[in-house]
């Protein structure tokens, strides 16, 4: 069994993966390390990775290495013949990977790669423009969002990796509610529609984002169904109370806070609006986002 890792470059994490994990790994299995070297680079190593034929992709990273290995298999000439692809979570959040059930230790990868027993997983596939005003299409495995999502990405990318994942991440969205305004947006879909302000949109494949803040914590990655959360306009302090209330992984009791679900999503803003999937910018409304079922097959 061929396998390709695709590590995170600028990982935290990194060492323990060489000394404790890829060793483990080589006694039993044929094993090829990609390490990444700029922004977006594990998009072409995995690209590259299902063309040389590799039965198994692992994204050794966080949300957002694993968003990039997707969209590089995805976008690769032979779509329907794809590698299983697993996780080594080696982020600050690892949402998906926490709700896959991955710990990441050795003796769990190994198991799973001598069973090779994959599962189905959906993914959402969003229809947007570039920054030129091009049509792009990306895929997302876990969440995307509207709003505080993308102005958050932003802002991280300007902070000191000194700093601390979690600090930078915290620190980024108190910046965020204080300095960027609500904006307004469109949501259409075959059953339900949306107008009005908000401060966050998601619609989620998996249960949380942003390292456990759980916008849908009853979703399932397999049900072929997106979950939806609307945070509406609101204070400074309502807005830390809905967000203590989702790291608890609770439902909040608020008509400020909306949820439902849908399989196709046509997303449009008056004024230019990003769309994020899982800490990556993927382009500006308007954008359409669709269910693609069973896109993926996952090794859990």
């Amino acid at each position: 069994m061929k396998i390709a890792i695709i590590i995170n470059g600028i990982s935290r994490k990194k060492g323990k993966f060489y000394k404790h994990i890829l060793p483990s790994l080589q006694q039993r299995f044929n094993v090829e390390v990609f390490e990444t070297q700029f922004p977006s680079h594990a998009i072409s190593l995995s690209n590259e990775a299902v063309a040389k034929g590799f039965e198994v992709i692992l994204s050794a990273g966080g949300d957002g290495t694993l968003n990039q290995v997707v969209n590089g298999m995805l976008k690769s000439s032979a779509p329907d013949k794809l590698p299983v692809l697993g996780i080594i979570p080696l982020g600050s959040g690892n949402d998906f990977a926490g709700m896959m059930g991955i710990s990441g230790h050795p003796s769990q990868l190994i198991k799973l790669l001598e069973e090779k027993q994959p599962k189905s997983v959906d993914v959402g596939k969003i229809s947007c423009l570039d920054q030129e005003g091009v049509s792009v299409e990306k895929y997302f495995i876990n969440v995307c969002s509207l709003g505080m999502g993308p102005a958050t990405v932003h802002r991280l990318e300007r902070l000191p990796r000194w700093m601390g994942t979690s600090f930078r991440y915290y620190a980024s969205v108190l910046n965020t509610f204080l300095t960027h305004p609500t904006e307004k947006f469109e949501l259409h879909t075959p059953h339900w529609n949306w107008k009005g302000s908000a401060r966050v949109v998601a619609i989620a494949n998996g249960k949380s984002f942003g390292n456990k803040i759980y916008i849908a914590p009853e979703a399932l990655p397999d049900d072929g169904i997106f979950s939806t959360f609307i945070a509406t306009d609101m204070s400074l302090v309502k807005f830390l109370h809905v967000l203590l209330t989702v790291k608890m992984k609770k439902i909040v009791p608020d008509t400020r806070v909306i949820y439902s679900t849908a399989t196709n999503i046509t997303l449009t803003s008056p004024d230019p609006a990003w769309i994020e999937t899982e800490g990556e910018l993927a382009g500006l409304l308007p954008a359409r986002v669709e269910m693609q079922k069973g896109k993926i097959w996952f090794l859990s």
